[in-house]
C-alpha cells in the first residue's frame, strides 16, 4: 500500500512538473547535485515570473480606469503575500535539510507563479485572445 501511495505521489509530481517543463524545458529531476537542481529551479522560476509579468501587463492594458488598475495591483500584491506565506516557510536554516528546502521553495514559487499566470489568462481569456 505504501509503495502504491509513493507511486501515485511521484506521478502527480511529474505531471505538475510538466507545466514547468514547458517554461524551462526540464522538470529539474535529472541533476548531478542539489546545487544543479537549485540552478535549474531558479531558471524555471525566472521563466515563470517573466511569463507572469507579460500576462499581467496584458491584463492591465485591458483596464481603462485607474481604479480597475489599482484593484489589479492590489490583487497581485495579495497574491505575492500568499506565495510568501505558502512557500517561504519551507526553509529551515542551518539544518541538514536546508539545501532541499531551498529547492522546495523554488519549486513552490514556480508552481504558484504558473498557476497565477494561468488564472489571469482564464479570467480574461475572451479579451486577451480576441
Amino acid at each position: 500500500m505504501c509503495r502504491l501511495i509513493t507511486l501515485v505521489v511521484l506521478m502527480v509530481a511529474l505531471a505538475a512538473g510538466a507545466d514547468a517543463a514547458g517554461l524551462h524545458g526540464t522538470v529539474c529531476t535529472h541533476n548531478a547535485s542539489a546545487r544543479e537542481a537549485e540552478i535549474c529551479l531558479q531558471h524555471a522560476l525566472s521563466d515563470a515570473q517573466a511569463e507572469l509579468k507579460r500576462k499581467y501587463e496584458a491584463v492591465a492594458a485591458l483596464f481603462g480606469t485607474k481604479d480597475r488598475k489599482e484593484e489589479l495591483a492590489r490583487s497581485q500584491k495579495t497574491w505575492g503575500l500568499y506565495v510568501a506565506q505558502t512557500c517561504d516557510g519551507l526553509i529551515k536554516p542551518e539544518t541538514v535539510e536546508s539545501r532541499l528546502a531551498r529547492a522546495d521553495v523554488l519549486s513552490c514559487r514556480t508552481e504558484l507563479t504558473i498557476e497565477r499566470t494561468n488564472d489571469l489568462d482564464r479570467m480574461f481569456y475572451v479579451a486577451l485572445h480576441d
